[in-house]
């Protein structure tokens, strides 16, 4: 009789204790989406996994709007990914948009003559789809790890970009003054480049030569040497979001926005302003979700950048 009562005493104590357990992990629904600079972005698929769990990029066929990017995605193929038990404190929603595709390529779009074999802007939503704070910071001491293998598809890939094969590997975070290293590490082996990643925003990668030797011209005292237009922040945004920029010396400047197709939605500035900072505030009135590019036109210049929306 003792013998029963003990075992029914651990299984019940057992039967306790596992809600408890199961509850600390939290839920990550992830959404991939493919984004060119000239055409709408295209949800791949949706999952949804936990705290801890390692998740695995499938194979999937893009749409034909976007089969010239399909040896991109497939570089991709076979990436794990996880967030560390006890990173989040709440149950998220996370968009991966394979962002800056040239189609005409098939590869991402060079920046500042920089090529890249990773090119992702991240959204963090909570599960009602709100979007959260940029950059969305994970607990204390936490991390999510993405991890590439370097398979057929993958070094082909990187030998298609122009990027030194033979070459170490580095992720960073991409800001409007640059590239950023701080709460990234990267861990890049014969087999395998990866990322312990502290934060969300933008996160490219490249050769370790490239990203940490670029950087756009500091403004000192606030007055440029050359025209500046920064990244908007927040990035993604919604209900609207801030654009700065610079001018090296009094001019007459124009700032708009254009949706995926090149049409106008709005024009921020059309003045004379002085030399030294300024910033435009961007209310999308009417305006579907999605990338938008902001241009800043003054004396024969001109600066472009990308926006994503999402309401």
């Amino acid at each position: 009789m003792k013998k029963i009562l003990y075992i029914f005493c651990i299984i019940s104590v057992s039967f306790l204790f596992a809600p408890l357990n199961a509850q600390t992990a939290h839920k990550i629904a992830i959404q991939f989406y493919a984004q060119a600079s000239n055409i709408g972005a295209v949800e791949i698929y949706a999952d949804t996994i936990s705290e801890g769990q390692v998740y695995t990029i499938q194979q999937k066929t893009l749409p034909s709007s976007y089969s010239g990017a399909q040896s991109l995605y497939d570089a991709l193929v076979g990436t794990e990914f996880y967030f560390q038990t006890g990173s989040l404190n709440q149950d998220i929603v996370i968009g991966f948009y394979i962002s800056d595709i040239d189609l005409s390529t098939g590869s991402y779009a060079s920046q500042n003559a920089v090529n890249f074999f990773f090119d992702v802007n991240f959204s963090v939503s909570d599960w009602n789809g709100n979007l959260l704070s940029e950059p969305f910071n994970l607990n204390t001491g936490k991390y999510a790890i993405l991890k590439i293998y370097k398979t057929t598809a993958f070094n082909a890939f990187i030998a298609k970009t122009g990027l030194d094969i033979s070459a170490a590997l580095k992720f960073v975070y991409e800001t409007s003054t640059g590239f950023d290293l701080t709460g990234i590490q990267t861990y890049d082996s014969t087999s395998s480049v990866a990322a312990a990643i502290s934060h969300f925003s933008h996160i490219v990668g490249s050769n370790t030569s490239s990203v940490t030797a670029v950087e756009e011209n500091p403004i000192a005292n606030n007055i440029p040497n050359n025209f500046v237009l920064k990244q908007n922040y927040p990035n993604p945004f919604n209900p609207s979001t801030k654009i700065d920029f610079a001018l090296p010396a009094k001019s007459f400047v124009q700032l708009d926005v254009y949706n995926i197709l090149g049409v106008k939605v709005a024009t921020l500035v059309n003045s004379t302003l002085s030399a030294g900072l300024h910033s435009a505030e961007f209310s999308p009135v009417n305006l579907s979700s999605g990338l938008y590019i902001y241009e800043l036109k003054s004396n024969n210049v001109t600066l472009s950048r990308k926006m994503l929306y999402m309401k």
